[in-house]
């Protein structure tokens, strides 16, 4: 018997204590986070939510199993954020961060259906219609997630609702539990509103990305807030096995979803430690920028030193041959170019020969 197969849908159960032990340790992470961001100036607090947000839409995406290109998204990010270079965007990228920023910039309103089709013509402005996939509207058929050949099918579930009435009548029943005051956490509410509204799958296509954008609100204001520092996400995606698993558990049979409830708020806790980790990096990158204003760096050396200071792209440090990929140009110029950002004091290298990394020089 699949969840909504209960007699009292929606009525979701779960284990107070254990899940306050896992909302506690979320916070506790969450909360450290949100006061240093706080204190940002508004230029470095924009640097923060960009990272986070080119987080959330590349691993949003992979989540769903297609690639976007990073370069474009960080650009589509600059250009709505009004910080950093701006580059070449896709249209792809640019409606994910245009609805993901809209989602969050107005968490603390009401959300109606409105608000979804919207968002999902936005999304899926570029995509062709195939198979009638409806786009900007609930779905009108049923739905069900299989795996395995022809008179082998495995379901991994199967929806409610059958026709377009029934979709939206749950669909109301669901807005009107989102906006109300029936949950003393907003962190809970925003485990259970991914969980509730995944399983009502009332989208054609879609319907994980709005989930966790629908998360992603809930948390938002929960922490009076309309930026994003962390991504969720990512977390996510790290653990794609598991959260599939455990989703596919918690639809079977009874309404109480503690594991899913803990679960989600494990990667709530992991999203903030990661997100601090970044706001170090940010901090740590504003220092070397100090250090080293006044030393000349060409164009190419410029994109490596801030491609090796905001990301981590090159964890164990950057090879002649991926330094000349990486800016385009000849092995003698590359040789030329980090010889000379070693002798300023910029970079530091290890090993040896064609073995030979490096690494900024954070002394």
């Amino acid at each position: 018997m699949w969840i909504w197969q209960q007699g009292n849908w929606p009525n979701f159960e779960y284990d107070a204590e254990t899940v306050m032990l896992a909302l506690s340790d979320a916070i506790s992470h969450v909360a450290p986070l949100m006061l240093l961001a706080n204190e940002l100036d508004q230029d470095k607090k924009l640097a923060l939510e960009s990272k986070s947000l080119l987080d959330e839409a590349l691993s949003s995406a992979k989540i769903e199993g297609e690639i976007l290109d990073r370069d474009s998204v960080r650009s589509s990010i600059a250009n709505r954020l009004g910080i950093g270079k701006v580059g070449k965007m896709s249209r792809n990228s640019t409606a994910f961060i245009d609805v993901l920023l809209e989602s969050v910039r107005s968490s603390s309103s009401v959300l109606t259906k409105q608000d979804l089709f919207k968002w999902h013509r936005t999304m899926f402005s570029d995509k062709p219609i195939l198979d009638n996939l409806i786009i900007g509207d609930y779905r009108n058929t049923q739905m069900k997630v299989v795996s395995g050949r022809y008179g082998k099918e495995q379901i991994h579930f199967e929806a409610p609702c059958l026709d377009y009435q029934c979709v939206d009548d749950e669909m109301n029943v669901f807005l009107n539990w989102l906006q109300s005051d029936n949950i003393n956490s907003g962190y809970i509410k925003a485990a259970i509103a991914k969980f509730y509204f995944v399983t009502i799958h009332p989208l054609d296509d879609g319907n994980g990305r709005f989930s966790r954008m629908i998360a992603e609100r809930c948390l938002a204001d929960a922490e009076n807030t309309n930026i994003r520092l962390y991504s969720l996400s990512t977390e996510i995606e790290k653990n794609k096995k598991e959260y599939h698993e455990i989703l596919e558990k918690c639809q079977k049979g009874e309404l109480e979803i503690t594991q899913w409830i803990v679960w989600f708020l494990e990667q709530v806790k992991l999203a903030a430690q990661n997100s601090m980790h970044k706001l170090n990096k940010i901090r740590s990158t504003t220092l070397f920028w100090d250090k080293h204003r006044n030393i000349s760096m060409n164009d190419r050396q410029r994109k490596l030193v801030v491609r090796l200071l905001e990301t981590e792209d090159f964890t164990d440090g950057i090879s002649r041959k991926k330094y000349k990929n990486l800016v385009g140009t000849t092995d003698i110029t590359a040789a030329r170019d980090l010889i000379d950002l070693s002798n300023k004091g910029i970079l530091i290298s290890s090993g040896g020969g064609r073995s030979t990394k490096y690494h900024i020089d954070e002394n």
